[in-house]
């Protein structure tokens, strides 16, 4: 019989009150509820003294990869684990180890009752671990849910029978209020809905599970459209506890609704508007929808219905006529066509257009139907017109010709006796057939004037029929300018000194070559010199100036003139014009010089315009490209040789 000694009871009872106060000391770590990493490191620190040699006994916990140890803990075969399994997962282990070699006892160096007392501290672990867990959990998903609760963009509220208990952001930003001016409140001192209000005082159906409604209200002085939806709590006594409510501004989804509908109305009132017929129809051949029209078809039988197919595309069909409208539904492609019908006489455009679905199969067709009888009658004289026109046209060109031929005969037939009546009045006039009295010369001189302006009429006429039948030559040659201005001054030199007028030349080059024509570019000068004379009164001044701009020479003609006024301005080159055309004006002349002045001007591919303002004189502009190469060139149209009539 084995005997325990008093020595054996005492080192019995001291270990006994060691893991007493272990467990205590842990037991009081799981019940200040202090953080994880503190409750593990105050574990290592206390379950050494718990064992047989506490003076050597050193403790570790790994925990999801994460090491709490003493000091000078090293895992050997002289160590004692137990296994931390949480929610059935192994997450680490709770292990104690001697630093030195300590005599065997049950399991190795420790007993079993160690073994119990690790296994105890671990299962009391787990289960603090899985609680953690589970609070951490809730918190997330209290945060998560807090969260959607604050940032939905609808206002939410939780109410006790209409007293709101907690409200987020946006039912504080629709209604404009702070949370403590809500919380505490009634639901009616912000939602003007009177059947959640009969909810509440329980006149509604107690079963009803879900509220929502529409209305309209101000805030903050601006009219908006809210909707209110609300899930009651119910008790088993079917009495409301409490509830969920949701607040949303619809006032732009109204407004968008709105705007939709007058689109909507716009649109089918333009489609109905429209004077042409458009009729849609579908795969069967069915009318879906059209803005009929009584004058395009038969009116339908019944007031307000869509005119029958037939009416509309296969009335006037022939049996073995194909169908526009299958047509359109087998091959995808436009129709279009024009048919007389044969009842009216009225002829129609039809256009049918095929409509496609989103897999590109032709789901409908529209048909634009158009009256065009008033059109094509239009066309019709239209072309009538334009044949008379052409007609008309011809015969003008055949009397153009005809003038053109009498204008050239006329002026070889009057060439013929004028040299004569010209010759020898000029020789009477000069004395070679004998010395005339002074009423005899008065009068001969008058003959010699009044032939030499007959002259130039039938000169000015045949060049301007020479010019638009494009049959004037010109000869390019190399030309002095400011002699060439010089002769023509020098040729007036007796109606100015007649006139008692003053004339001043102001030419900034000695010698200026150009290429010119030596018959038709003086004639220019010498008809706006005679202008400016012709229409300056006595004792007038005439200022002729020339100078180089570039590559071009400028020659300017002002006087001290009528002037001209500026509705006058922009006809002086036409052809006859002339602003004084009363047959008593104090200006003789034909309305020609001016508009072959032009002509020659820009045949010489210069410029020619005029500045004046009436009562102020005239100053006319005349711009000629400097000296060329020689050579011979003509006017646009095609030229033939022809005598080269002359102007003076």
């Amino acid at each position: 019989m084995w005997i325990i000694t008093f020595e054996e009871k005492l080192d019995t009872m001291k270990k006994r009150e060691r893991e007493l106060e272990c467990i205590y000391s842990i037991s009081d770590l799981f019940d200040l509820h202090v953080p994880l990493k503190s409750l593990l490191k105050g574990i290592i620190q206390r379950l050494p003294s718990a064992f047989i040699y506490p003076e050597l006994a050193e403790s570790c916990i790994v925990l999801d990869g994460e090491l709490y140890q003493t000091g000078m803990f090293e895992k050997n075969k002289q160590s004692l684990s137990s296994n931390i399994i949480v929610h059935g997962n192994k997450h680490g282990f709770l292990s104690v180890s001697y630093r030195e070699e300590c005599p065997l006892h049950d399991i190795g160096p420790f007993l079993e009752d160690e073994q119990r007392l690790l296994d105890v501290i671990t299962s009391r672990l787990c289960k603090v671990i899985e609680k953690k867990h589970v609070e951490e959990a809730l918190l997330n998903s209290e945060k998560r849910y807090r969260m959607i609760f604050d940032v939905s963009p609808l206002g939410i509220f939780m109410d006790q029978n209409g007293t709101i208990s907690h409200c987020n952001r946006s039912f504080l930003n629709i209604f404009g209020v702070s949370k403590n001016d809500v919380v505490g409140a009634e639901i009616f001192e912000f939602v003007n809905d009177d059947r959640l209000n009969q909810l509440f005082a329980g006149y509604l159906e107690s079963s009803c599970p879900f509220y929502e409604n529409e209305y309209s209200a101000r805030i903050s002085g601006r009219d908006i459209y809210l909707k209110s939806y609300y899930v009651p709590l119910r008790s088993k006594d079917n009495i409301i506890d409490g509830g969920i409510g949701l607040i949303a501004d619809i006032t732009s989804n109204k407004n968008s609704e709105e705007e939709l509908q007058n689109q909507k109305e716009l649109l089918t009132s333009t489609f109905n508007a429209l004077q042409d017929l458009i009729v849609v129809v579908d795969r069967e051949m069915k009318i879906v929808t059209s803005n009929w029209k009584s004058d395009m078809i038969s009116p339908p039988q019944n007031e307000g219905s869509h005119p029958q197919m037939y009416d509309c595309f296969t009335h006037n069909l022939m049996p073995c006529d194909p169908c526009p409208v299958k047509d359109v539904f087998s091959t995808g492609n436009m129709k279009e066509f024009e048919h007389i019908d044969s009842v009216d006489n009225k002829v129609r455009d039809f256009r049918i257009f095929p409509v496609y679905d989103t897999k590109g199969d032709v789901i409908m067709a529209v048909s634009h139907i158009r009256d065009i009888t008033e059109r094509k009658e239009t066309e019709e004289a239209l072309k009538q017109s334009t044949s008379e026109l052409e007609r008309a046209y011809e015969e003008l060109k055949s009397l153009d010709q005809l003038k053109d031929e009498f204008l050239s005969n006329l002026r070889h037939e009057l060439n013929t006796p004028l040299t004569s009546i010209k010759g020898f009045s000029e020789l009477l006039y000069d004395g070679t057939l004998g010395s005339l009295n002074d009423g005899q010369m008065d009068a001969i001189g008058r003959v010699v004037t009044k032939s030499g302006k007959l002259q130039n009429l039938i000169d000015s006429l045949l060049f301007v029929s020479t010019n638009q039948n494009g049959t004037i030559r010109y000869n390019f040659e190399q030309i002095e300018l400011s002699s060439l201005l010089t002769n023509i001054v020098n040729l007036f030199f007796d109606t100015i000194k007649e006139k008692n007028m003053h004339i001043h030349t102001d030419v900034d080059f000695e010698t200026c070559l150009i290429d010119a024509d030596r018959t038709y570019l003086p004639q220019v000068f010498t008809s706006l010199v005679d202008n400016a004379i012709k229409f300056t009164s006595d004792h007038g001044t005439i200022h002729l100036s020339a100078f180089k701009e570039d590559k071009e020479v400028h020659v300017i003609i002002e006087d001290t003139g009528i002037g001209i006024s500026e509705k006058d301005l922009q006809n002086l080159f036409q052809k006859f014009y002339q602003i004084d055309s009363s047959s008593t004006r104090n200006y003789g002349g034909n309305g020609l010089g001016l508009y072959i002045s032009k002509v020659i001007v820009e045949n010489h591919d210069g410029k020619i315009w005029i500045e004046s303002e009436e009562g102020k004189g005239t100053k006319v502009h005349v711009r000629v490209p400097l000296r060329q190469n020689q050579f011979s060139a003509s006017s646009s149209s095609p030229s033939i040789s022809c005598e080269r009539p002359l102007l003076r």
